[in-house]
């Protein structure tokens, strides 16, 4: 496992633990494999804001899925139909395709941004921590000359 320049902690999938040391592969306390080093929300501090947004993008996704099930059972089903002809077929089953394709490239572009917001928020979080955390190194050296 790669060393990253900011490292999140990764909870194992088996027993729970937080590891928070970059360079581990295994979890100390169950030695199971650690498999990623993103991490949920909930552990990184960071909020998961906008959950109407969210539950939007989900209806988008299944509108997306409709509509290609719609193309295709229409394209099935009229293409030995008497009243639809092989070209009518052929763009109604297109036509579904497209509209899938777009609907779910909307979603996907929302949800990019979303997780843009979420990651300046969290690089933002990071930032304070470290700007706090030389701060306080800061005082104890200063404590350190003085005393």
């Amino acid at each position: 496992m790669s060393i990253h320049l900011f490292s999140t902690p990764v909870q194992c999938t088996h027993c729970g633990t937080v590891v928070d040391d970059p360079t581990a592969d295994r979890c100390p306390t169950c030695s199971s494999l650690l498999r990623e080093r993103r991490t949920p929300s909930r552990l990184a501090g960071v909020e998961r804001r906008y959950g109407g947004l969210r539950f939007l993008l989900g209806f988008l996704r299944f509108l997306g899925v409709i509509s290609l099930l719609i193309g295709v059972l229409i394209f099935a089903f009229g293409v030995g139909d008497e009243r639809m002809s092989t070209t009518e077929a052929v763009l109604t089953l297109v036509g579904g395709l497209l509209a899938a394709v777009v609907i779910l490239a909307f979603a996907a572009f929302v949800e990019v941004i979303l997780d843009m917001e979420e990651n300046t928020r969290s690089a933002f979080r990071v930032q304070q921590l470290v700007l706090d955390l030389l701060q306080q190194q800061g005082k104890t050296d200063t404590a350190d000359r003085t005393g």
